[in-house]
Protein backbone atom coordinates (compact mmCIF):
# COMPACT_ATOMS: atom_id res chain seq x y z
CA UNK A 1 0.00 0.00 0.00
CA UNK A 2 1.38 3.57 -0.94
CA UNK A 3 1.58 5.94 2.12
CA UNK A 4 -0.09 9.55 2.00
CA UNK A 5 1.77 11.35 3.75
CA UNK A 6 1.25 15.56 4.49
CA UNK A 7 3.96 17.36 2.38
CA UNK A 8 4.59 20.63 2.62
CA UNK A 9 3.85 21.18 -1.47
CA UNK A 10 4.96 24.79 -2.88
CA UNK A 11 7.14 25.32 1.01
CA UNK A 12 10.72 26.41 -0.37
CA UNK A 13 12.85 23.83 0.61
CA UNK A 14 15.48 26.21 2.25
CA UNK A 15 12.87 27.67 3.61
CA UNK A 16 11.17 24.34 5.45
CA UNK A 17 14.95 23.71 6.41
CA UNK A 18 15.62 26.58 8.16
CA UNK A 19 12.61 26.40 10.12
CA UNK A 20 13.14 22.96 11.43
CA UNK A 21 16.93 23.93 12.38
CA UNK A 22 15.68 27.47 13.40
CA UNK A 23 13.38 25.51 16.29
CA UNK A 24 16.22 25.08 18.76
CA UNK A 25 18.86 27.27 19.85
CA UNK A 26 22.20 26.11 18.15
CA UNK A 27 23.65 25.81 21.82
CA UNK A 28 21.12 23.79 23.72
CA UNK A 29 21.43 21.53 20.55
CA UNK A 30 25.54 21.16 20.85
CA UNK A 31 24.98 20.68 24.95
CA UNK A 32 22.07 18.08 24.36
CA UNK A 33 24.20 16.39 21.52
CA UNK A 34 27.24 16.23 24.55
CA UNK A 35 25.11 14.79 26.76
CA UNK A 36 22.97 12.31 25.12
CA UNK A 37 23.99 8.26 25.68
CA UNK A 38 22.21 5.66 23.58
CA UNK A 39 20.02 3.80 25.66
CA UNK A 40 20.10 0.12 26.27
CA UNK A 41 17.33 -2.61 27.05
CA UNK A 42 17.16 -5.09 30.17
CA UNK A 43 19.99 -7.27 28.91
CA UNK A 44 22.34 -4.55 28.55
CA UNK A 45 22.64 -4.43 24.38
CA UNK A 46 22.17 -1.20 22.62
CA UNK A 47 18.43 -0.15 21.63
CA UNK A 48 17.31 -0.06 18.27
CA UNK A 49 13.78 -0.96 18.64
CA UNK A 50 11.24 1.11 16.48
CA UNK A 51 9.80 2.01 13.64
CA UNK A 52 12.50 3.97 11.37
CA UNK A 53 11.70 5.99 8.02
CA UNK A 54 14.77 5.68 5.77
CA UNK A 55 13.22 8.24 2.74
CA UNK A 56 16.14 10.27 1.07
CA UNK A 57 16.94 12.48 -1.80
CA UNK A 58 19.89 11.19 -1.97
CA UNK A 59 20.90 8.98 -5.14
CA UNK A 60 22.65 5.77 -4.64
CA UNK A 61 25.68 6.70 -6.78
CA UNK A 62 27.19 10.27 -6.66
CA UNK A 63 26.15 12.41 -9.67
CA UNK A 64 28.61 13.67 -11.93
CA UNK A 65 28.00 17.26 -10.78
CA UNK A 66 29.44 17.00 -7.72
CA UNK A 67 32.90 16.35 -8.51
CA UNK A 68 33.12 13.82 -6.51
CA UNK A 69 32.58 15.59 -3.69
CA UNK A 70 30.40 13.39 -1.32
CA UNK A 71 29.91 16.11 1.79
CA UNK A 72 28.22 19.82 0.77
CA UNK A 73 27.16 21.91 3.29
CA UNK A 74 22.82 23.13 3.56
CA UNK A 75 23.58 26.10 1.13
CA UNK A 76 25.69 23.68 -1.51
CA UNK A 77 22.67 21.20 -1.18
CA UNK A 78 19.93 24.59 -1.83
CA UNK A 79 22.17 25.37 -4.74
CA UNK A 80 22.36 22.15 -6.68
CA UNK A 81 18.93 19.72 -5.72
CA UNK A 82 16.13 20.09 -7.44
CA UNK A 83 13.61 20.42 -4.50
CA UNK A 84 10.73 17.92 -4.04
CA UNK A 85 7.94 19.57 -5.85
CA UNK A 86 9.32 20.13 -8.89
CA UNK A 87 10.70 16.57 -8.97
CA UNK A 88 7.66 15.13 -8.04
CA UNK A 89 6.33 17.47 -10.97
CA UNK A 90 8.81 16.21 -13.48
CA UNK A 91 7.96 12.06 -12.10
CA UNK A 92 4.04 13.31 -13.23
CA UNK A 93 5.02 15.11 -16.41
CA UNK A 94 6.93 12.00 -17.56
CA UNK A 95 4.97 9.19 -16.15
CA UNK A 96 1.20 9.60 -15.14
CA UNK A 97 0.30 12.89 -16.49
CA UNK A 98 2.41 12.67 -19.55
CA UNK A 99 0.98 13.43 -22.81
CA UNK A 100 0.10 10.79 -25.81
CA UNK A 101 -2.14 8.33 -26.37
CA UNK A 102 0.08 5.58 -25.45
CA UNK A 103 0.56 6.48 -22.07
CA UNK A 104 -1.63 4.56 -19.67
CA UNK A 105 -1.14 6.70 -16.59
CA UNK A 106 0.99 5.57 -13.40
CA UNK A 107 1.51 7.14 -9.83
CA UNK A 108 1.24 10.61 -9.48
CA UNK A 109 2.46 13.33 -7.24
CA UNK A 110 -0.18 12.69 -4.25
CA UNK A 111 1.20 9.50 -3.75
CA UNK A 112 5.12 10.21 -4.07
CA UNK A 113 7.14 10.12 -0.55
CA UNK A 114 10.94 10.66 -1.87
CA UNK A 115 12.05 12.76 1.09
CA UNK A 116 13.20 16.55 0.92
CA UNK A 117 17.07 16.61 1.42
CA UNK A 118 19.58 14.83 0.97
CA UNK A 119 20.49 12.48 3.77
CA UNK A 120 22.02 14.32 6.71
CA UNK A 121 24.97 12.86 8.67
CA UNK A 122 27.56 13.74 10.61
CA UNK A 123 26.65 17.73 10.07
CA UNK A 124 26.72 17.63 6.35
CA UNK A 125 24.01 16.53 3.98
CA UNK A 126 25.04 13.25 1.54
CA UNK A 127 25.91 13.64 -2.33
CA UNK A 128 25.27 9.88 -2.49
CA UNK A 129 24.42 6.71 -0.55
CA UNK A 130 27.62 5.05 -1.56
CA UNK A 131 30.42 5.57 0.28
CA UNK A 132 33.21 3.67 -0.70
CA UNK A 133 34.44 3.32 -3.37
CA UNK A 134 36.26 7.41 -2.65
CA UNK A 135 34.30 7.86 -6.55
CA UNK A 136 30.62 7.09 -5.01
CA UNK A 137 29.83 4.70 -7.92
CA UNK A 138 29.20 1.05 -7.77
CA UNK A 139 32.46 -1.17 -8.72
CA UNK A 140 31.06 -3.20 -11.38
CA UNK A 141 33.19 -5.94 -12.75
CA UNK A 142 33.81 -5.74 -16.65
CA UNK A 143 30.90 -8.34 -16.75
CA UNK A 144 28.76 -7.79 -14.39
CA UNK A 145 25.88 -5.63 -15.14
CA UNK A 146 25.21 -8.65 -18.19
CA UNK A 147 25.45 -11.00 -15.43
CA UNK A 148 23.00 -9.16 -13.05
CA UNK A 149 20.38 -8.73 -16.12
CA UNK A 150 21.02 -12.45 -17.29
CA UNK A 151 20.33 -13.41 -13.44
CA UNK A 152 16.66 -11.03 -13.51
CA UNK A 153 16.12 -12.14 -17.19
CA UNK A 154 16.44 -16.38 -16.45
CA UNK A 155 14.50 -16.46 -12.61
CA UNK A 156 10.92 -17.26 -12.08
CA UNK A 157 9.04 -13.81 -11.65
CA UNK A 158 7.21 -13.13 -14.60
CA UNK A 159 8.12 -11.22 -17.53
CA UNK A 160 5.33 -8.75 -17.91
CA UNK A 161 3.11 -11.16 -20.09
CA UNK A 162 -0.87 -10.67 -20.52
CA UNK A 163 -2.14 -14.59 -21.55
CA UNK A 164 -2.93 -14.34 -18.05
CA UNK A 165 -2.43 -13.26 -14.53
CA UNK A 166 0.15 -15.80 -13.82
CA UNK A 167 2.30 -14.13 -16.63
CA UNK A 168 2.37 -11.04 -15.08
CA UNK A 169 5.36 -10.03 -12.38
CA UNK A 170 5.53 -11.03 -9.13
CA UNK A 171 5.57 -7.16 -8.57
CA UNK A 172 2.32 -6.72 -10.52
CA UNK A 173 0.12 -8.96 -8.70
CA UNK A 174 1.89 -7.45 -5.53
CA UNK A 175 3.67 -11.10 -3.71
CA UNK A 176 6.45 -8.83 -3.79
CA UNK A 177 7.68 -5.19 -3.70
CA UNK A 178 9.76 -3.08 -6.16
CA UNK A 179 11.88 -1.81 -3.44
CA UNK A 180 14.96 -2.72 -2.04
CA UNK A 181 15.33 -4.31 1.82
CA UNK A 182 18.71 -5.93 1.25
CA UNK A 183 19.83 -3.33 1.56
CA UNK A 184 17.31 -1.08 2.76
CA UNK A 185 17.12 1.86 0.26
CA UNK A 186 15.04 4.88 -0.09
CA UNK A 187 12.05 4.00 -3.01
CA UNK A 188 8.98 6.17 -4.03
CA UNK A 189 7.25 5.75 -0.99
CA UNK A 190 6.88 2.62 2.14
CA UNK A 191 10.49 3.30 3.44
CA UNK A 192 9.47 2.32 6.19
CA UNK A 193 11.28 -1.00 8.24
CA UNK A 194 10.79 -1.46 12.66
CA UNK A 195 13.39 -2.94 14.41
CA UNK A 196 12.31 -5.82 17.02
CA UNK A 197 15.02 -6.69 19.30
CA UNK A 198 14.63 -10.13 21.86
CA UNK A 199 17.77 -11.93 23.63
CA UNK A 200 17.80 -14.25 21.38
CA UNK A 201 16.61 -12.79 17.81
CA UNK A 202 16.01 -9.37 15.99
CA UNK A 203 13.16 -8.94 13.39
CA UNK A 204 13.88 -6.26 10.77
CA UNK A 205 10.36 -6.01 8.97
CA UNK A 206 9.81 -4.08 6.00
CA UNK A 207 6.65 -1.75 5.20
CA UNK A 208 6.68 -3.10 1.52
CA UNK A 209 5.58 -6.06 1.15
CA UNK A 210 5.78 -6.83 5.18
CA UNK A 211 8.93 -9.09 4.56
CA UNK A 212 10.20 -9.81 8.15
CA UNK A 213 14.00 -10.97 8.34
CA UNK A 214 14.77 -13.66 11.81
CA UNK A 215 18.11 -12.54 12.95
CA UNK A 216 19.45 -15.16 15.17
CA UNK A 217 21.38 -13.11 18.35
CA UNK A 218 25.33 -14.83 18.48
CA UNK A 219 24.78 -17.35 16.50
CA UNK A 220 26.59 -19.46 13.43
CA UNK A 221 25.63 -19.29 10.02
CA UNK A 222 23.56 -22.66 9.22
CA UNK A 223 23.87 -25.28 6.66
CA UNK A 224 20.16 -25.73 5.58
CA UNK A 225 19.22 -28.02 3.04
CA UNK A 226 17.05 -24.60 1.07
CA UNK A 227 17.71 -20.86 0.64
CA UNK A 228 15.12 -18.93 3.07
CA UNK A 229 13.39 -16.22 0.93
CA UNK A 230 15.02 -13.35 2.86
CA UNK A 231 18.32 -15.39 3.20
CA UNK A 232 20.17 -16.18 6.51
CA UNK A 233 20.82 -13.76 9.35
CA UNK A 234 22.84 -13.69 12.00
CA UNK A 235 23.69 -10.91 14.68
CA UNK A 236 25.87 -9.62 17.09
CA UNK A 237 26.56 -6.26 18.86
CA UNK A 238 29.74 -4.07 18.46
CA UNK A 239 29.56 -1.27 21.35
CA UNK A 240 26.56 1.26 20.50
CA UNK A 241 26.16 -1.19 17.06
CA UNK A 242 23.81 -4.03 15.77
CA UNK A 243 25.43 -5.34 13.51
CA UNK A 244 23.46 -8.39 10.67
CA UNK A 245 24.97 -10.17 8.19
CA UNK A 246 23.29 -12.08 5.58
CA UNK A 247 23.97 -14.64 3.04
CA UNK A 248 22.12 -17.73 1.16
CA UNK A 249 19.16 -15.90 -0.16
CA UNK A 250 16.42 -17.43 -1.91
CA UNK A 251 16.74 -17.19 -6.03
CA UNK A 252 13.45 -15.35 -6.24
CA UNK A 253 14.47 -12.79 -3.73
CA UNK A 254 17.73 -12.29 -5.33
CA UNK A 255 15.80 -11.71 -8.87
CA UNK A 256 13.44 -9.17 -7.03
CA UNK A 257 16.66 -6.96 -5.53
CA UNK A 258 18.71 -4.71 -7.57
CA UNK A 259 21.97 -5.24 -6.45
CA UNK A 260 22.50 -8.98 -4.93
CA UNK A 261 23.12 -12.42 -6.70
CA UNK A 262 23.32 -15.59 -4.93
CA UNK A 263 26.82 -15.30 -3.71
CA UNK A 264 26.28 -11.87 -1.90
CA UNK A 265 27.40 -10.95 1.59
CA UNK A 266 25.19 -8.29 3.50
CA UNK A 267 26.76 -7.06 6.33
CA UNK A 268 24.08 -4.05 8.14
CA UNK A 269 25.02 -2.11 11.07
CA UNK A 270 22.24 -0.02 12.72
CA UNK A 271 23.84 3.11 15.32
CA UNK A 272 21.73 4.61 17.64
CA UNK A 273 23.16 8.79 17.12
CA UNK A 274 19.86 10.52 18.50
CA UNK A 275 16.43 9.59 20.43
CA UNK A 276 14.63 9.15 17.05
CA UNK A 277 17.74 8.84 14.42
CA UNK A 278 19.83 5.43 13.48
CA UNK A 279 22.54 5.66 11.48
CA UNK A 280 22.42 2.52 8.83
CA UNK A 281 25.21 1.56 7.00
CA UNK A 282 25.14 -1.39 4.36
CA UNK A 283 28.39 -3.44 2.51
CA UNK A 284 27.93 -5.80 0.11
CA UNK A 285 30.62 -8.50 -1.11
CA UNK A 286 29.49 -10.20 -4.07
CA UNK A 287 32.97 -10.84 -5.87
CA UNK A 288 30.68 -12.40 -8.83
CA UNK A 289 29.21 -9.04 -9.79
CA UNK A 290 31.71 -6.29 -8.21
CA UNK A 291 35.52 -5.86 -8.64
CA UNK A 292 35.94 -5.19 -4.77
CA UNK A 293 33.40 -4.89 -1.52
CA UNK A 294 31.32 -1.30 -1.32
CA UNK A 295 29.40 0.34 1.20
CA UNK A 296 26.50 2.64 1.61
CA UNK A 297 25.47 5.19 4.19
CA UNK A 298 21.77 6.85 5.38
CA UNK A 299 20.29 7.95 8.25
CA UNK A 300 16.83 6.52 9.67
CA UNK A 301 14.28 8.87 11.60
CA UNK A 302 11.71 7.54 14.12
CA UNK A 303 8.40 7.04 12.54
CA UNK A 304 4.97 6.73 14.57
CA UNK A 305 3.50 3.23 12.55
CA UNK A 306 4.13 1.26 9.59
CA UNK A 307 0.99 0.80 7.19
CA UNK A 308 -0.61 -2.59 5.57
CA UNK A 309 0.73 -3.38 2.15
CA UNK A 310 -3.03 -3.51 0.50
CA UNK A 311 -1.65 -2.76 -2.67
CA UNK A 312 -4.45 -3.70 -5.12
CA UNK A 313 -7.16 -3.88 -2.58
CA UNK A 314 -10.31 -1.91 -4.46
CA UNK A 315 -7.39 -1.37 -7.95
CA UNK A 316 -8.60 -2.76 -11.43
CA UNK A 317 -5.50 -2.73 -13.26
CA UNK A 318 -4.79 -5.69 -13.33
CA UNK A 319 -8.66 -6.69 -15.10
CA UNK A 320 -7.88 -3.91 -17.32
CA UNK A 321 -4.21 -5.07 -18.64
CA UNK A 322 -5.44 -8.26 -19.15
CA UNK A 323 -8.60 -7.03 -20.78
CA UNK A 324 -6.55 -5.04 -23.25
CA UNK A 325 -4.83 -7.78 -23.94
CA UNK A 326 -7.89 -9.67 -24.71
CA UNK A 327 -8.61 -6.93 -27.14
CA UNK A 328 -5.63 -6.98 -29.12
CA UNK A 329 -5.74 -10.76 -29.98
CA UNK A 330 -9.56 -10.08 -30.69
CA UNK A 331 -8.42 -7.63 -33.10
CA UNK A 332 -5.82 -9.29 -34.70
CA UNK A 333 -7.82 -12.04 -35.90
Amino acid sequence: MIRIEKKAAGLPIGLAIGLAIGALPLVAQAQDAADWQPPKLDWGVPDVQGIWNYQTRSSLERPANYNGKLEITEQEMLETMVSTPDYIAYLEATGAEAPGPENVGGYNGFWITPGDTLSFMNGFYRTSIITQPDDGRIPWREEGKALRASQQEDLPMGRAESDGPEGRTLSDRCLVSFSSTAPFLSSLYNNNMQIVQSPTHVMLLAEMVHNARIVSIDQEFKDLPYDKWLGDSIGYYEGDTLVVETKNFNPWQVQKERLISEGIHLTERFTRVEDQKLHYSFTIDDPELYSEPWTGELPMYGDSELYEYACHEGNYAMRAILAGERRQEADAK
